[in-house]
């Protein structure tokens, strides 16, 4: 049996990571195209790449990898219980 020398929540990080690096190479790779052809393909290749990625984070939320993002503090509890 061979035993994987990254745990799964790393190696998936690091797809997601590459993930976002191939949607911003292809958007701008798009933007600053001259040729209609080729933009459009580019943008259909976004679009894979978008939903490869988004099959990524349904199985990183399913496995309770994605973590929530920092959110804002309760200001108004916050006075409240100051006072």
């Amino acid at each position: 049996m061979t035993v994987p020398p990254f745990s799964d929540k790393l190696m998936m990080h690091c797809v997601y990571i590459l993930n976002g690096f191939g949607l911003v190479g292809t958007g701008a790779g798009a933007i600053f195209c001259l040729r209609n052809d080729l933009s459009m393909k580019s943008f259909l290749i976004a679009k894979d790449v978008y939903l490869y990625a988004q099959e990524g984070i349904e199985i990183k939320i399913k496995n309770g990898w994605f973590e929530e993002p920092p959110q804002m503090e309760d200001r108004a509890r916050i006075i409240n219980n100051g006072n």
